[in-house]
């Protein structure tokens, strides 16, 4: 479990809340919706930005 979760923070790039997401729904039935997710993941982490950014 610890390589799968290392694997995907380091190896493919994912934040903890993707990796998390990852792990909780299982692989993508195709590229697209792992695309979809990633960008939904920038998304969030770009508002993130954006809040603190404001503050």
């Amino acid at each position: 479990m610890i390589r799968q979760i290392r694997g995907l923070l380091y190896d493919q790039g994912f934040t903890i809340g993707g990796a998390r997401l990852r792990l909780t729904t299982g692989e993508p039935k195709d590229d697209t919706q792992q695309y979809k997710q990633m960008i939904r993941q920038m998304i969030a982490e770009l508002e993130d930005v954006l809040v603190m950014l404001k503050a």
